[in-house]
């Protein structure tokens, strides 16, 4: 199994479980097929503002038109790849592996390219922050003690393009800093209930200087992205629920906003998605100045997670729709939404099952994005990379072979 922060989960919870939890399997369980791992993941609940919708079906998109308006109809409910023109040979698309053989895909050759300076004993997760990723091994979890702290591990980091790595400190948990070239380090006492507990969280540098005091996060929470209004917190909760956030004034200790079902945040904007039932939306907040958007989904959909393009202007949505003899969502899409209109357009040849792990992100430093899916575990595990520049009328698609235990690594955020 994979971060929260390497998959999207449209079930389960959205706390700050992403940085671990649901990856202590991974030690116990290598032998494990990928596949069934990520939809094992995958196939928990989805929730939205603490109630569950039995939505219609979106439209579906050929093209990257605008999805507007109370027209509806069926979307296939069974898609378990993405569908477009081949990615050319040349495209140039390099990804993270994470895992128990980090390194560099070349895209589509399959060329790898191994990630220097972290020990071969550990299997690794990525966390996006300004400039490269927070490099963690995934932790070892007293059996039954789902929220206990782990002890602590160390953190590395990997600028973008770099293939190696320096050390940057020892926590428990990792998390993005507003500014460039900085990190949040968390830690607890051993075995403390994270639920509970208040760990001590210290901004580092990526050559590990601190850059101030050290703080006491309120109890239960967890640093989920630093921005240029506070610490945006998120609620470590047993069970499943909808995730709470808080935006936390480290200076004043005072909370000055809550959220729920937070999908999406960076440094200068956080988008959530209110409580709804037919008619959803979602919210943009501009930081520090709280100017907020609306972005209007189609009837009777609903969005899962989100990722902001690195200029801030755009954001990528995976929104679901219809809903399956259980309950669960049958179909998913992706949309892109223009946050200053905020009018979204579906991405064309996105359209996949409901129980399809769908990861998304854009990628660092150019308006791509990037999406994959597992396509298989037959000999070597196979992924599918879907690949789209806004405006394009198609989907760019290729097949990726990873090594065993590895898988892509692709940035939509901490959440």
């Amino acid at each position: 199994m994979v971060a929260v922060n390497d998959i999207v989960s449209l079930g389960g919870d959205r706390g700050p479980r992403w940085r671990w939890w649901r990856l202590t399997v991974v030690a116990a369980c290598v032998t494990v097929a990928l596949a069934a791992a990520f939809i094992w993941y995958l196939s928990g609940p989805y929730h939205h503002g603490g109630g569950q919708a039995t939505p219609a079906a979106l439209r579906p998109s050929q093209t990257a038109r605008e999805v507007a308006g109370p027209s509806l109809s069926t979307w296939p409910a069974s898609p378990a790849l993405m569908t477009g023109q081949p990615l050319p040979n040349d495209a140039g698309l390099r990804l993270l592996l994470g895992g128990q053989q980090p390194a560099w895909l070349q895209v589509p050759s399959g060329r790898t390219e191994a990630i220097r300076g972290l020990p071969e004993s550990a299997s690794y997760q990525f966390i996006r922050i300004a400039g490269g990723w927070a490099v963690q091994p995934f932790p070892h979890v007293a059996a039954g003690c789902d929220n206990c702290a782990p002890a602590p591990l160390p953190v590395y980091y990997l600028a973008d393009g770099s293939t190696a790595v320096s050390r940057a400190g020892t926590a428990d948990v990792a998390g993005p800093a507003a500014a460039p070239g900085a990190l949040w380090l968390v830690s607890y006492w051993p075995d403390a209930d994270m639920s509970t507990a208040a760990g001590t969280a210290q901004e580092v540098s990526v050559t590990g200087a601190a850059l101030g005091p050290r703080l006491r996060l309120p109890a239960g929470y967890v640093i989920n992205q630093g921005t240029r209004a506070g610490l945006l917190l998120a609620q470590e909760q047993p069970g499943s629920g909808p995730g709470r956030y808080e935006l936390w004034n480290p200076g004043t200790r005072r909370v000055t906003r809550s959220f729920v079902n937070v999908l999406a945040a960076s440094p200068t904007e956080i988008a959530w998605q209110p409580a709804c039932t037919d008619s959803c939306q979602v919210r943009v907040l501009q930081l520090p100045g709280g100017r907020a958007w609306g972005i209007a989904l189609p009837p009777r959909s609903t969005a899962g997670q989100g990722a902001f393009s690195p200029d801030g202007r755009l954001l990528a949505l995976l929104v679901g729709a219809g809903a399956t003899a259980d309950g669960r969502i049958a179909t998913n899409q992706l949309m892109v939404a223009t946050i200053a209109s905020g009018r979204a357009a579906a991405v064309p040849g996105t359209t996949v099952g409901g129980a399809i792990a769908v990861n998304f992100g854009w990628q660092p430093g150019s308006r791509q994005l990037i999406a994959d899916v597992t396509a298989g575990t037959q000999g070597q595990p196979q992924w599918q990379i879907g690949v789209w520049q806004p405006g394009a009328a198609r989907l760019a698609t290729a097949l990726a072979r990873v090594p065993y235990e590895s898988w892509p690594v692709i940035d939509q955020g901490p959440y």
